[in-house]
This record gives C-alpha cells, structure tokens and sequence, in this order.
C-alpha cells in the first residue's frame, strides 16, 4: 500500500557532553536528565512535510522532502523499519546530503555522512526507540549523534503521522 501522508518531524538538540569515540564499549555518556542544558541551550525545530507512506507487508518507509528549516533542503529522508523488529530504524537521505544512518535501542553505530565536500564517519548512540507508526503513527528516538571531531549532539526526535491525505498515490 503505498498513500500520501503528512508528517510532523519534532526535533531537540543540544551538546552533549563527552565523545561517543572515547566512550568504551558497554559505557554510555551521561544521560540527558543528568546533562540537561538552559532551555535557551536547546535548538528546537518543528517542521509538517507532505510524504509517501509505503507499507509492503513486511516493511514500512515513510519518505520526505526535507526544507531549508532542517538545513538539508535538496535532500529526500527515508525512515524506514520491518515490521519484525519495529526498535530498528534505518534513516536514508540522498540528495544535496547523503546520509545511511541506523538507530537500535542501547547499540552504538558507525555510519556515514557525505557532503558535497567529503565523507564523514558518524557515531550514534540510541538510548530509545519507542515505534508506534503502526498503531498511531508516532516514531520517537532519544539518541546521540557525533561526527568524529566534533562535539558529540543529543537529539529527541519525533514523527507524528497525520493522517489527512490518505489516499492512494496514483501511478
């Protein structure tokens, strides 16, 4: 089944504190209660993007046009879960940024992030993923993010289906 959807994309970053590379294996780096910035400290974004909802029977792919308020406009994001591990999230973006991204509860990540400069590796941490897209359309991931090199970045990141354009897309 494949139908047009709108979206709600809800994110939260700040600095986190520590590095996921030089965090040993099976050591986690303090958790977000126990680093909580000022609120002026925390970025928040809110964005509603049209999307196609794609449900094959075994796998779910909700995929979207990203604007100039997430800073990678030109790209198109996938997220995307099977239906037998709903906890295991893989996130695709191609376009003006390319980007192969998995979120799984307590895992650690290598991934890549390509610019149009260069390569980077990034590491991702997820504390959290409570996937409720089948039941009533919400997808929330606490995790960390850290390109090598940089300081290491907590997101909350959540994604509210809405359920106004329903139908089918036409071939």
């Amino acid at each position: 089944m494949l139908k047009k959807v709108r979206v709600q994309i809800v994110t939260d970053r700040f600095e986190a504190k520590g590095s996921l590379y030089e965090t040993p294996a099976g050591k986690l780096l303090p958790t977000p209660l126990q680093d909580m910035p000022a609120k002026e400290d925390i970025e928040h974004m809110e964005m509603t993007v049209e999307a196609s909802y794609h449900d094959d029977g075994d796998r779910v792919c909700i995929r979207y046009k990203e604007s100039e308020l997430s800073g990678m406009e030109g790209s198109v994001t996938s997220v995307s879960f099977r239906k037998s591990e709903p906890a295991l999230i893989s996130m695709l973006r191609d376009g003006s940024v390319k980007t192969a991204l998995v979120f799984e509860p307590a895992a650690r990540h290598l991934c890549v992030y390509q610019t149009q400069i260069m390569p980077f590796e990034v590491c991702i941490y997820t504390r959290s993923v409570k996937n409720c897209i089948e039941e009533n359309g919400t997808l929330e991931m606490d995790y960390t993010v850290e390109l090598r090199g940089a300081q290491a970045e907590h997101t909350a990141f959540s994604m509210r289906v809405l359920p106004v354009f329903d139908k089918p897309i036409s071939k």
